[in-house]
This record gives structure tokens, sequence and C-alpha cells, in this order.
């Protein structure tokens, strides 16, 4: 109970930041950037203005403990992966490889619609799946025009493709990266790159049934307002 009375403020005051963070990034009336930097300033100010000491009188609020993070191997690591998939983006290394994939016949415009969301949940374990993504939207649009699938049917399904193939692989989704540093700074051992591969294809592949068989049933169809305007 006493450490409730010695840090009551501290925690109600982190609380009330935890919730302005989520109402501003939800919200975004503010660039994301300015709301993560009027963040960090306001915790880093109050742990100036109401340290927190230890048993040896070093304040647990410093700013070296604050702005730790910036320097988490983790962290790096999802930056360099958001540097490539910004390469990939940008020279369209993948355009070419998605467009073989485009065909008018109905029947197989649906075999690549398959075959693109395997594609994607393949590489995602590999790559960052924001440019896998991006680069798969404007052909599965139009295979979807050619199959006769409503564009909106295939969209979600892109996106579960690639967060399915990136729980494969530590590299596959940044937040795989971020506990595996977790642990290390725990004292556990640092997740390997294939630890949870098995678990993870097994319950890729159960949600790839469903992103294709299941998921475009339940997804209504959402035209553009273009096309409700001309109809």
């Amino acid at each position: 109970m006493i450490i409730l009375d010695d840090y009551f403020w501290h925690m109600c005051f982190v609380f009330a930041v935890t919730a302005f963070a989520v109402y501003a990034f939800a919200r975004e009336k503010l660039p994301l950037e300015v709301s993560s930097v009027l963040i960090l300033t306001a915790l880093l100010l109050f742990g100036q203005i109401f340290p927190v000491m230890d048993a040896n009188g070093i304040n647990k609020l410093n700013a070296g403990s604050l702005l730790s993070g910036f320097a988490n191997p983790a962290l790096i690591a999802v930056l360099a992966l958001l540097v490539m998939g910004q390469g990939i983006i940008k020279t369209e290394v993948l355009l070419p490889l998605t467009r073989i994939f485009v065909t008018s016949k109905k029947w197989l415009a649906w075999l690549s619609i398959v075959g693109i969301l395997l594609f994607v949940t393949t590489l995602s374990a590999f790559l960052n799946n924001t440019p896998l993504v991006i680069i798969a939207i404007p052909v599965l649009q139009a295979l979807a025009i050619a199959s006769g699938l409503s564009e909106s049917r295939v969209m979600i399904p892109l996106s579960y493709a690639a967060i399915l193939g990136g729980m494969t692989t530590l590299i596959g989704s940044s937040t795989n990266l971020l506990v595996s540093s977790a642990m290390v700074e725990l004292g556990y051992e640092a997740l390997n790159f294939f630890d949870f591969t098995i678990p993870g294809a097994i319950l890729a592949g159960v949600g790839f049934i469903y992103v294709i068989f299941i998921a475009p049933r339940l997804l209504t169809n959402r035209t553009s307002m273009a096309k409700d305007l001309i109809g």
C-alpha cells in the first residue's frame, strides 16, 4: 500500500498520457509525429519534475531510461525493414512478377487472386508486408473486375494474408522482433529466426483457408463513391 501511495500520481499521469495517445492516434487531428513528440516531451518533463528514485538515489525516469528504446536493436531492425520496403515500392521490383497473374478469363482470374494472396503470405515472412500489399492492390483490383468479384471483398483478405505470413518468422512482424528483444532484456534467450515457424505455419494455413473461402462471403460489397454517383 505504501508503494501505491508513493507512485499513485505517477500511475495516474501515465494512464492520462496513454489515454491522450490513444485519442490522438485515433483522431489524427495532429500529425502522428507531432503527437509522438508531445507525448515523449511530457514524459521527459514529468520525470524531471517528479522523479522516482531507486535505492541508489538514481532517478528511474531520467532521460536515458526514457530514450533508451530508440537504441533498441529490434527497433533498428524494424526501421531497416521499412527502408527496404520503401525501396521495393519505389523501384517496383515486384510489379512485373505480380502482373504475370493478370488475366481476363474469369476462372483464371480467381485462381490468380488465390495465387497472389499465397504469394503475399509467403513473402511476408521475409519482407515488410506494407510494400507487398501496396503492390498487390492494383493487380487484385483488376483481377476482381475480371472475375466479377467485388473489389472490396479482396482487400481485407489481402491484408489478412500479409499478417498471417508475418507470424511465421522472427522478422515477419515487428511485434515478433520487439518480443524477442524484451525477452533478452528480462534475461531469457532471444528467439531464433524459425523458432515458431511450425505453429505459425499451421495458424497461417488455417487462416488462409478462411481468407479464401469464408471471408469474401461475409464481407459486404462496398462500391466506390464514383460508382454510386454513376449508378
